[in-house]
């Protein structure tokens, strides 16, 4: 029987298949819950200053912010970059590359900046905890996640994409 007071799911999860290659080129730092905040934007300035160094920017662009799970000790690696259509790229910047396969994608949507650090935690809980578990898949190794800012994070009802490389269980 059809309810009207189903409870909607709060996120949607796309799966997609990546038939190529993806290169972000970009810079990468060691930090812990601890002092993230403080080495994030020491990173988010460095990259900044360097920007312009980037060779050959994938159009449509993009900003990626790939994530690693935490060590024993709780440290993780945090990368910085954008989209670019070419692997050789100047130093300071190294290229990640997002390797054919399948993602899943969740569209965190929020209204301000402010926002979005606890809309991307509920997304990863509900991504983790009630998908996941009963999907088929499971996350590779290694990763926590990958946000994608793109033109969509600058317009009136701002969104990014939280995705995570997956494997079939």
């Amino acid at each position: 029987m059809f309810s009207f007071f189903k409870k909607k799911q709060p996120f949607s999860v796309r799966i997609k298949e990546y038939d190529n290659v993806r290169l972000i080129a970009g810079m990468e730092i060691t930090t812990c819950r601890k002092s993230m905040k403080k080495d994030v934007s020491q990173l988010q300035k460095k990259v900044q200053q360097h920007q312009s160094e980037l060779r050959e920017l994938s159009n449509p662009s993009g900003t990626m912010v790939i994530s690693t799970t935490p060590d024993e000790t709780g440290n993780f690696s945090y990368f910085l970059g954008a989209w670019v259509d070419i692997e050789e790229q100047e130093p300071p910047f190294i290229v990640k590359k997002l390797q054919p396969g399948l993602y899943a994608h969740i569209q965190v949507d929020f209204s301000v900046p402010e926002n979005l650090t606890l809309n991307v935690a509920k997304a990863k809980h509900y991504f983790f905890e009630k998908w996941l578990p009963d999907s088929g898949y499971k996350v590779v190794d290694g990763i926590d996640s990958i946000e994608l800012y793109d033109r969509r994070s600058q317009i009136g009802l701002p969104s990014i994409d939280l995705i995570f490389p997956l494997e079939k269980k």
